[in-house]
């Protein structure tokens, strides 16, 4: 970090600083010089000086009078005394109120002084939790957290680097201490994402941060706070990896993995470890995903099977692969789930049905469109707040939206769940119980919560005709809905005979390949005007 090291030379005699400045020249970003003690006030108050070298006899303030001001008003800056045999009283003054770091004797041994110089920037730079030029703890403090840590595979830790785009041109071009402007620039625009503990090797700042739901949200605010850097003139380039790939981070290691970067979209990269894991291969695709919306609604038709026509659409998400295929929820939930990333998939499958709700809207077709939704994130308020946040955008299309809670999750709260079923429907938004017959409560949730919709799990649909058992529990699902005056979705309905059978035990709606194969958002409208054109099937 000396590269990075502003100091401030001071003696009365000119020659004595140039002479100086030639032996320290190469080992600092940049050499102040005063000629007095006031003057060597004034500098500290306009720049980040790390190391005061100063003489002892000066007029007006000698160098102990200086360097005892200055370890009283920066006490982080290191001192070093140049003075003769004779100035050892005055020098002792110094040292015994705690404001000298080291004392040279004159005329100086040019190895001496440079050592010294090294020795002293570079413990004080390995002792001080910050450093004095952008506030960001050291390189050290980030190697000892991430052992301290434990890093092992089951940790999901990401590692942000905000990489300076230009710096070492302006090094060159205009002054180290021009670059040093900069880098104190973008440090303070980092610090005002205070969620963000931020570590500094070189002109490189880190961050680590655990990868979930809210480390995307994080991540998020990170790439937003960067482009508003971006429009202050500050470029940076964002870089990301998984922690556990790193032993430790230094300058050295970083640029050895920059160089093998792997773009994942708009100004974000993914620093691979030089034999790179399978997981952390899964993970920088997963990252990639989701920022590219790969992740994508489908929504398969609803057909009201006493009207005859389209009531609304189920959003059912799939992954878009780099082929153009499409994968199945069984294939990557399992990896969502792991990285707790299931907040983010069903923020996105609402904004999605959202507008897919407003497109339909825009042709007019008004209908219904359900998202699920598990039952923690029900509990906790997190549907509610996704939905309240969306709604500005979406003023029109919220009352469209049907909740579908997944009912293999395990309701904990049943008044807390149903204080936020309240709130949906004050929002002019219906609550469905999904699979109904596979999950954990089953009739009790029914019973207890206040749902507009039940959706019959497809398995009992299927046996119609096969199982008097199941045709036994749909005939019973039936006439306690109707009871509550609760509806009746069927799903998996291929053929007639079962439409008729689930007409019959007062089911009104039905969806499953009979009626229709999810659709891609913009299929919908197309569906529905061949739906509206040809004779209705059943």
């Amino acid at each position: 970090m000396m590269a990075y090291t502003e100091i401030l030379l001071v003696d009365d005699e000119p020659h004595i600083l140039r002479a100086l400045k030639r032996e320290l020249r190469r080992f600092v970003a940049h050499i102040h010089t005063a000629e007095s003690g006031q003057q060597a006030l004034d500098i500290l108050t306009k720049h980040q000086i790390g190391l005061v070298i100063s003489d002892y006899r000066m007029p007006n303030m000698d160098g102990a009078e200086l360097l005892i001001s200055i370890h009283q008003r920066y006490p982080d800056i290191a001192t070093i005394m140049l003075s003769g045999q004779a100035d050892l009283p005055g020098v002792s003054r110094a040292i015994n109120t705690g404001a000298l770091s080291q004392y040279v004797s004159k005329p100086w041994d040019r190895d001496v002084l440079c050592d010294t110089v090294k020795t002293i920037l570079t413990h004080k730079h390995a002792s001080l939790p910050n450093d004095t030029l952008t506030a960001c703890f050291s390189k050290e403090a980030l190697n000892e957290k991430i052992q301290g840590m434990g890093v092992d595979a089951k940790t999901p830790w990401l590692v942000a680097i905000v990489d300076n785009q230009g710096t070492s041109n302006l090094n060159e071009t205009e002054s180290v201490m021009v670059g040093n402007q900069r880098l104190q620039r973008v440090s303070e625009h980092l610090h005002e994402l205070e969620v963000f503990k931020w570590y500094r090797i070189a002109d490189k700042f880190i961050a680590l941060f655990e990868y979930s739901s809210e480390g995307h949200r994080l991540l998020s605010e990170l790439i937003e706070s960067l482009h508003a850097a971006e429009e202050k003139g500050l470029s940076t380039q964002l870089m990301i990896s998984a922690l556990r790939s790193w032993q430790e981070l230094s300058f050295d290691t970083v640029q050895a993995r920059k160089a093998e970067k792997i773009p994942l979209y708009d100004a974000l990269y993914w620093l691979p470890c030089p034999e790179e894991h399978q997981d952390d291969a899964s993970l920088r695709a997963l990252i990639h995903d989701i920022e590219a919306k790969h992740f994508e609604a489908f929504f398969q038709p609803q057909l009201n099977i006493v009207t005859n026509e389209i009531d609304g659409f189920e959003a059912l998400v799939r992954r878009r692969l780099a082929s153009g295929h499409y994968q199945s929820p069984a294939e990557f939930l399992p990896l969502l789930s792991q990285y707790r990333l299931e907040n983010v998939l069903t923020t996105s499958m609402f904004e999605q049905a959202l507008e897919a709700i407003g497109r339909l809207r825009q042709a007019g077709y008004a209908k219904t469109v359900s998202v699920n939704v598990t039952a923690k994130q029900l509990e906790t308020g997190f549907v509610v707040d996704v939905i309240q946040h969306l709604s500005p955008h979406y003023p029109d299309e919220i009352a469209h939206l049907e909740v579908e809670l997944v009912e293999t999750d395990r309701i904990d709260d049943f008044s807390l769940t149903r204080q936020q079923m309240e709130r949906l429907k004050s929002l002019g938004i219906s609550c469905a119980l999904d699979d109904f017959g596979t999950g954990f409560a089953g009739f009790e949730s029914m019973c207890d919560l206040p749902f507009d919709v039940i959706k019959i799990d497809g398995r009992f649909v299927r046996n119609i005709g096969q199982s008097e058992m199941d045709e036994v529990i749909l005939t019973s699902v039936g006439q306690s809905a109707r009871l509550m005056n609760v509806e009746v979705v069927a799903e998996w309905v291929q053929n007639q005979n079962q439409i008729d059978f689930l007409r019959e035990k007062g089911c009104t709606r039905v969806q499953g390949y009979g009626i229709g194969a999810p659709l891609s958002g913009d299929k919908l409208l197309e569906f529905l005007a061949n739906f509206k054109a040809q004779e209705t099937p059943y």
